[in-house]
């Protein structure tokens, strides 16, 4: 009997030893799976937590999110990071406070390594154009900006269609020129001009020539001509010898998919405007209180930017003017006949209307000094103007800005101007001046003296490394006899 019973008790033993065995087994099996998955979310959350570190001045003033991979030394640390990551992941490791019972995922760091980074800078600033078009996306949708692009390429091309207004002041004076030795070439042979016997006494009528008003009101500082009365000019001055674009710069290894296109270089310069100011609107707690019209000229003050984009403005303003003014039958009329009052002695129709065209190219940029200073003052000036709206009269040029005009109720202002002439700049020169005001802006502020733009991230791939003890059973294939071993991989992008 005893024989018996021991023959069915061996058996037994043996089926219960194999079966903990494969209990065990399949315990640890699923809790490998589960340290696999621990793993994998704790590399994500440990770049998470990273890129909740982002730079709180920028955010506040620029709401933009950017991580300061050089920890305000302005050079980007990839050692310092990824001990940065190491830390961050030791302390989802912890165990939590309070918590009672026995943890059977526990995990330890084991390494962090970055594959690669995208700096703010990257791209040639398009890295940099995308972040400011996401922070902006929120505000203004495609119609919106689809309507700011068209009024654009529209002032754009509508400047262009009279020609240019600055050749035809050029010819008129050429052909002035050739019509004044022609006529002392005739006095010479004691011949009137035009063939005709000199008569004693006879005296020609003098006419104040407009081309002559132009030469006086360009010998005047363009500022002067057009800073409204009462404007103070900004005194600021900044250094931009190592600007974005005067110095070498970072590069990152972790390339954007998209790149931007007209929606998000639009995005960008509506994001950039309240933050970087103008003539208008002065920013006054930035490195330059007039930063849009830095974007667009890059000079080292608010005086030199701005009489740069008025240079700019004329042009444009002229050349709407000069169009309107060949489409004008009255101030025609007014033009051939002071063009036939002072180059009539030639008797040849063809310097008479070269003159003509050039006393009409000066009239338009006289108005456009009106329009300039009436811009300024933060009034509107319609794209095209009408003779109710025309404010310069052609024989009193010289006193162009003499009044206070101060624009129309309807029309395009004067950031609306600066919009045209920044979009029609290259991104690459916008977005890193966009830049520069951000980086001087930081600098100035203490303990963030050395930071600069191409240290900031926006990105990163990484490699974040986990060991933990086998507690069951080792499973094979699964990782070492003395534990097991994941390494993660993980990304984080700001707003992606």
């Amino acid at each position: 009997m005893g024989r018996t019973e021991a023959s069915v008790t061996a058996p037994l033993c043996l089926a219960l030893a194999i079966s903990a065995v494969l209990l065990l087994a399949l315990l640890e099996a699923a809790r490998y799976d589960g340290l696999r998955a621990d793993a994998k979310e704790w590399a994500n959350s440990t770049v998470e937590s990273l890129f909740a570190g982002y730079q709180p001045v920028l955010f506040d003033k620029y709401r933009l999110f950017l991580l300061d991979g050089g920890f305000g030394t302005g050079v980007c640390d990839r050692a310092r990071i990824q001990d940065e990551m190491e830390a961050l992941g030791a302390e989802n490791c912890l165990p939590q406070s309070g918590a009672s019972g026995v943890n059977f995922y526990r995990l330890w760091p084991d390494g962090a390594e970055i594959d690669g980074y995208r700096l703010v800078t990257d791209e040639g600033g398009a890295v940099f154009i995308m972040q400011a078009a996401a922070a902006m996306k929120q505000e203004m949708g495609q119609r919106a900006a689809g309507a700011i692009k068209n009024r654009i390429e529209n002032m754009d091309q509508k400047s262009q269609e009279g020609g240019n207004p600055e050749d035809s002041i050029k010819g008129a004076q050429e052909a002035l020129k050739g019509m004044a030795a022609k006529q002392e070439a005739e006095a010479a042979a004691g011949a009137e001009p035009g063939g005709q016997t000199k008569e004693a006494g006879a005296e020609q009528p003098l006419q104040e020539d407009p081309l002559e008003m132009l030469k006086k009101l360009r010998k005047q500082g363009i500022l002067t001509l057009v800073l409204p009365k009462g404007k103070t000019l900004s005194a600021k001055e900044i250094c931009v010898d190592n600007c974005l674009l005067n110095r070498k710069l970072a590069k990152g290894s972790y390339k954007q998919a998209d790149s931007p296109g007209w929606y998000e270089r639009i995005l960008m310069q509506e994001w950039m405007k309240p933050f970087a100011g103008n003539a208008v609107n002065p920013e006054e707690d930035g490195a330059l209180s007039y930063g849009m019209e830095y974007l667009i000229c890059g000079r080292g003050s608010d005086a030199e930017n701005l009489k740069s984009v008025i240079k700019k403005l004329l042009l444009l303003r002229e050349g709407l003017n000069f169009l309107y003014l060949q489409q004008d039958a009255a101030k025609q009329a007014q033009a051939l006949s002071a063009a036939t009052a002072i180059a009539g002695a030639s008797v040849n129709p063809a310097v008479i209307h070269a003159v003509k065209e050039g006393i009409l190219a000066a009239w338009a940029y006289a108005e456009s000094l009106c329009d300039a200073k009436a811009l300024l003052s933060g009034g509107k000036i319609p794209l095209m103007k009408n003779a109710a709206c025309w404010q310069t009269q052609l024989a009193n040029l010289g006193n162009a800005v003499s009044g206070d005009y101060k624009g129309e109720a309807d029309g395009i202002s004067y950031e609306q101007y600066l919009d045209t002439m920044l979009y029609l700049k290259p991104a690459k020169q916008a977005a890193y001046r966009s830049l520069d005001l951000m980086e001087l802006y930081l600098r100035r502020i203490k303990g963030y003296e050395a930071c600069q733009m191409d240290a900031m991230l926006v990105g990163i791939r990484a490699k974040s490394g986990y060991r933990a003890d086998t507690l069951f059973a080792g499973i094979p294939g699964a990782g070492r006899t003395d534990g097991y071993r994941f390494l993660e991989e993980s990304e984080y992008v700001y707003g992606e």
